[in-house]
């Protein structure tokens, strides 16, 4: 039996295999409402939602909400590439005092 997905998600485009275990994606509920305009305007720009740059804080939330709800990780290949990056910026690390 395939896992259930939230409505408007697809392991389709994201290179998962439907029925997989990596398939099952955990959304992280975020309260973007408790977030300052500020940071809900440099989200806009930095995933360049298609929002006016003068929304309002409401239209703000809505489309970050949106945007950040469907986006999927594979959280093995972003736990692999980060423990990658840490051992091979190792001397980097330890040569600054971390």
């Amino acid at each position: 039996m395939a896992p259930r997905q939230k409505h408007g998600s697809s392991a389709a485009g994201s290179g998962l295999q439907p029925g997989s275990q990596q398939a099952l994606v955990k959304h992280t509920q975020l309260d973007f409402n408790a977030l300052n305009i500020q940071v809900l305007r440099r989200y806009r720009q930095a995933f360049k939602l298609n929002v006016k740059a003068r929304s309002s804080k409401d239209d703000l939330v809505l489309a970050a909400s949106r945007h950040f709800n469907n986006y999927m990780v594979d959280e093995v290949d972003t736990i692999a590439r980060f423990l990658y990056t840490v051992h091979s910026n190792k001397e980097k690390i330890t040569s600054i005092g971390y």
